[in-house]
């Protein structure tokens, strides 16, 4: 069980590692009227914010992991998000086109493909949710219950830190 759970998340971090590697390239292809500053800026904020996305998953993981799941668990969850995948794909593309299509414009969208970005945007969250319920629903209800716990802990974990970053400025000027 043990061995099926660490063989599904090494694979799973493998395509993320693959689909990481790709995206830099893609991007330097797709947006050659930038300068180099540019591209380096916009790679240090895509670079952040994609740490902060690794660090928000391997959290989930270790999550996933403490709650012992079985193999027919682990299947489910990954035929769900993968059809979730799947569904959304030519919402994605359409809404990574019209990015585009600002960055090349100087950063505006017509009013047209604003409203178009936005229904998108709530689209894509809409399908989101729905997949984090149908994973939820995968569930025992004591996994559930252990699954909200961690949540609790990791909550207030974060809030002691909060806490010690707003001390820390005081005890500086003590």
């Amino acid at each position: 069980m043990k061995r099926a759970l660490t063989a599904a998340l090494l694979t799973l971090a493998a395509s993320f590692a693959a689909v990481a590697q790709e995206a830099p390239s893609q991007q330097g292809q797709q947006s050659p009227a930038l300068t180099q500053g540019e591209r380096t800026g916009a790679r240090h904020r895509g670079s952040r914010h994609m740490r902060t996305r690794m660090r928000m998953r391997r959290d989930g993981m270790r999550a996933m992991r403490q709650l012992n799941l079985n193999e027919q668990q682990v299947a489910q969850m990954r035929s769900q998000r993968e059809a979730a995948r799947q569904a959304t794909q030519a919402q994605r593309e359409e809404l990574r086109q019209l990015l585009r299509a600002r960055r090349q414009s100087g950063g505006q969208l017509n009013e047209a493909q604003q409203a178009r970005a936005k229904q998108l945007r709530e689209e894509l969250r809409a399908a989101r949710q729905r997949t984090r319920e149908n994973v939820l629903s995968t569930l025992t209800t004591e996994q559930r219950t252990r699954l909200e716990q961690l949540k609790a802990e990791r909550h207030a974990r974060r809030e002691q830190l909060r806490e010690r970053r707003e001390e820390l400025p005081q005890r500086r000027q003590q």
